[in-house]
């Protein structure tokens, strides 16, 4: 079973080496790379292969919102996971906004659930954002130029019962499994609802069902 590659963007070598030992323990996991700032990482993608990139924000010469879009650019099948120490909503929203699948704040997450987030996001999952931070993305999407516009909340087909309960715990920052959890329902038939929800919304992402979402109660 190929393992999953691994690209670690941060100026701090200290944090680089950290994450390093702790990912390449993995069997499943191989970091293949690392940068210190954005534009090395986008010099590096254009070589190499990353499965997952951790990406920090903060780096001189090209931040990681930047140099998250234009990687996603050129290698759209990229997942990106930001590691930060920022809390600040705006910046978080942006860093979702930009494409990547999640993030996770320094100092609010252990080993075990770093391990979980790389494992979910290179299965293709996205990482459920703070109610915070997706207020945030609702106010990006109406008042920060170039955001792409959403539809309107007009679905091709009318959604279910349960879609609909589904989309309203997605625009309160539930991960798939505590909505598995609150609907008594397997993780996996979660997913399956939201697949069908994002094609009758047509919509691509968790971001955006939480900017349509929200963007129509206000």
């Amino acid at each position: 079973m190929a393992k999953t590659r691994l690209l670690i963007v941060d100026d701090n070598p200290v944090i680089r080496q950290g994450l390093r030992s702790l990912l390449d323990a993995e069997e499943a996991l191989e970091v293949s790379g690392e940068a210190s700032t954005g534009a090395e990482a986008i010099q590096w993608m254009k070589k190499n292969r990353a499965d997952v990139i951790l990406m920090d924000i903060r780096m001189p010469i090209i931040d990681g919102i930047d140099a998250t879009t234009e990687i996603l650019r050129s290698h759209p099948e990229a997942k990106i996971l930001i590691l930060t120490v920022t809390e600040d909503a705006k910046t978080l929203a942006r860093t979702l906004h930009a494409g990547a699948r999640g993030y996770l704040v320094y100092s609010r997450f252990d080993p075990d659930e770093l391990l979980k987030a790389v494992y979910a996001v290179a299965s293709g999952e996205e990482i459920a954002p703070s109610p915070a931070v997706a207020l945030a993305l609702v106010e990006l999407s109406s008042d920060e130029p170039g955001v792409n516009p959403l539809p309107d909340l007009i679905p091709v087909e009318p959604l279910t019962e349960r879609e609909t309960e589904i989309l309203e715990l997605i625009a309160d920052g539930r991960s798939n499994a505590d909505i598995a959890q609150a609907l008594s329902l397997e993780e996996k038939t979660v997913k399956n609802h939201i697949t069908r929800l994002y094609s009758k919304l047509n919509i691509t992402s968790r971001y955006d069902a939480i900017r349509l979402r929200l963007a129509h109660l206000r």
